[in-house]
């Protein structure tokens, strides 16, 4: 027997809880798959982990003595050094967002990683029990983000068939605002990715302009989380993978909107971004929560900032990377070229197997629909919800040997839909491909006895 009466009461309900997602990579990192060292291991097309740009970023960091001695000890700053600020906004936020108004080092603070970046934001803005909104499928690492330390709430809004691009949500979320408010829960922030996680599309101007309305109109913050923001990849496709696609937005930051103000107060509209994704270093652990207009939030990051406070090396590295222009324009490039390649090659395994699939325009992964191998006996009850046929499904992959995002650990309501990564080398996305369709005909097949 477990007891548990030495633990906080928040640390207690934590282990209370289970996380899918988690539980996912811990098993995929355990066994890695490695053509020669590990060809049985697990292919992970599950996390969204670019490795598609290894070579560049060890040419780069080459130069970089990491034994210096003056990386022993602390930085200048928790918030991040004045230089490394600096090139985030210049090299970063100013060459590619196209701000309306100039990014200063000043506006933003620095954290180990996105995640804390989030939840640093959400227990600056957040008392317990606050709600923080956010529609779904949606990426699944915002509950944690939200709720393990600063005890927030998030209340999911299921769009239930409405169009997650479209105008039409935006009177879902005022009814979910207005049901938590009667029901007494203080909402306190609205979180949206762009381009989105898991969908892998972007936001028109006048969705964004819809947005920012609605958070002015509720008197909450919104925070856009354009971690993703240099991975659009759709201008490089050919062929079907470009004629499929549907009206394509480029990807528009909401620093980029003309008079802001005329739609939501500036000090609500915040930006978190991080070298996780577009720069292919999650392990390096560096996130940035931009807020031109708000000192106050940024002065209360500041108070807690010693808690993620980056390594000096992960900021030396990251110094040299964002210290040049041209290097930033190159890598970016070609990251988005091999990108549109992996999609590539996905979109025609899924076609040959009549797999139904979301166009993807940007990201690492795309949104696929396996519920035609959810075997006969378990249809019914995968359509009332229950979901044993997808963890059946998700348990075939691993057991074969590829590791690919169930539906759950995004929050979405219907049964059968998983996230797949594909930014890792295409040989080895084409034997992870190759896995999955093997699990999931030997899935369709079977009964419950994996399931969940």
């Amino acid at each position: 027997m477990t007891i548990r009466n030495n633990l906080s009461s928040r640390a207690a309900e934590n282990l209370l809880g289970s996380n899918v997602m988690l539980e996912g990579v811990i098993k995929a990192n355990s066994d890695k798959f490695d053509f020669k060292a590990n060809p049985n291991g697990i292919i992970n097309l599950g996390v969204a982990e670019n490795q598609l740009m290894t070579a560049e970023l060890r040419n780069i960091f080459s130069s970089v003595d990491t034994a210096d001695p003056k990386l022993f000890g602390y930085g200048e700053s928790p918030s991040g050094s004045t230089l490394l600020r600096s090139h985030f906004a210049n090299n970063v936020f100013n060459q590619f967002f196209k701000p309306c108004d100039p990014v200063t080092g000043e506006q933003m603070v620095l954290t180990a990683g996105c995640s804390a970046t989030v939840d640093n934001f959400t227990f600056c803005v957040c008392d317990p029990g606050d709600g923080i909104l956010i529609t779904t499928p949606f990426y699944g690492g915002f509950n944690t983000d939200i709720m393990v330390k600063s005890k927030a709430k998030v209340i999911a809004v299921h769009l239930e068939g409405v169009n997650p691009f479209g105008l039409e949500q935006i009177q879902l979320m005022q009814d979910a605002v207005d049901n938590a408010r009667s029901e007494g829960t203080r909402v306190r922030a609205f979180v949206l990715s762009n381009p989105h996680n898991p969908l892998g599309r972007t936001f028109t101007r006048e969705l964004i302009i819809a947005f920012l309305r609605f958070a002015s109109k509720n008197k909450i913050h919104i925070l856009f989380d354009e971690i993703y923001a240099l991975s659009v990849f759709d201008y490089a496709l050919t062929g079907l993978a470009k004629e499929e696609q549907p009206d394509s937005n480029p990807f528009i930051s909401v620093l980029s909107i003309p008079n802001i103000e005329q739609y939501c107060e500036r000090e609500l509209v915040h930006v978190a971004y991080g070298m996780s994704k577009d720069f292919c270093l999650n392990g390096f652990r560096c996130g940035v929560l931009l807020s031109p207009w708000n000192k106050e939030l940024l002065d209360a990051m500041r108070s807690i900032a010693v808690f993620t406070w980056m390594s000096s090396t992960t900021e030396e590295m990251l110094t040299k990377l964002l210290s040049d222009p041209i290097i930033i324009e190159k890598f970016t490039k070609t990251n988005q070229a091999r990108l549109a390649e992996s999609y590539t090659c996905t979109v025609e395994t899924l076609r040959e197997h009549n797999i139904p699939y979301l166009p993807a325009q940007g990201g690492h992964f795309i949104w696929i629909d396996l519920r035609q191998f959810i075997p006969s006996s378990l249809v019914g009850a995968s359509q009332a919800g229950e979901r044993s046929a997808e963890y059946l499904v998700w348990r075939a992959m691993l057991k074969e040997g590829v590791y690919v995002n169930l539906g759950e650990a995004f929050s979405e309501k219907l049964v059968g839909f998983f996230r797949l990564s594909f930014s890792v080398p295409v040989p080895v996305l084409k034997l992870g491909l190759e896995r999955m369709i093997k699990a999931c005909q030997w899935a369709s097949l079977s009964d419950n006895e994996l399931g969940r």
